[in-house]
């Protein structure tokens, strides 16, 4: 059974608003002095990522994207199961990060998660789908992006508009 909620008396109504209001001013004043005590952080976040370790900024690579690459990478069997119409385009791990993007020419074919079935794609991102930890997680996430770009080039599927991969690029 429901219960239905009972009003505040409002004899301090006044009071409870002007006090609200009150508080409220104070938490945005206690806000904008934060967001101007940390300003100069996010202005030079976008030109570049800190590296915590030099305490200096660190270049980022130029990655590439490109929606058709995806597309025909999630067209594909899945690597590791070989099921065909559910693969995902997974990105490699490796150089992820708030605000890092990996190049979309690294990734390969997992399938999805699906009713009653996890899928391939997500055991891989909890670093469960093969043995040998990060080192040997990364390694094959290497060699089915290696396979992958070599099937769709094969395929005639790789975009036009998309530089090749430079195979030396990723080591």
């Amino acid at each position: 059974m429901l219960k239905r909620r009972i009003p505040m008396s409002r004899s301090r109504g006044s009071q409870s608003v002007q006090d609200r209001e009150v508080r409220l001013q104070q938490r945005a004043q206690r806000q904008l002095e934060s967001a101007k005590a940390t300003a100069h952080l996010r202005a030079n976040a976008s030109m570049s990522v800190p590296n915590p370790a030099l305490g200096m900024p660190v270049h980022k690579e130029d990655v590439q994207t490109s929606e058709a690459y995806r597309r025909a990478v999630a067209g594909l069997r899945c690597i590791w199961c070989g099921i065909q119409g559910y693969s995902q385009h997974a990105h490699l791990n490796q150089g992820k990060g708030m605000g890092l993007k990996t190049d979309d020419r690294t990734g390969f074919p997992l399938c999805c998660a699906r009713p009653g079935i996890e899928g391939c794609h997500v055991a891989y991102d909890q670093y469960r789908l093969v043995e040998g930890g990060r080192d040997g997680h990364r390694a094959y996430g290497k060699e089915w992006g290696r396979i992958t770009r070599a099937e769709i080039q094969n395929l005639g599927l790789w975009p036009t508009k998309l530089p090749l991969w430079q195979e030396t690029t990723l080591e």
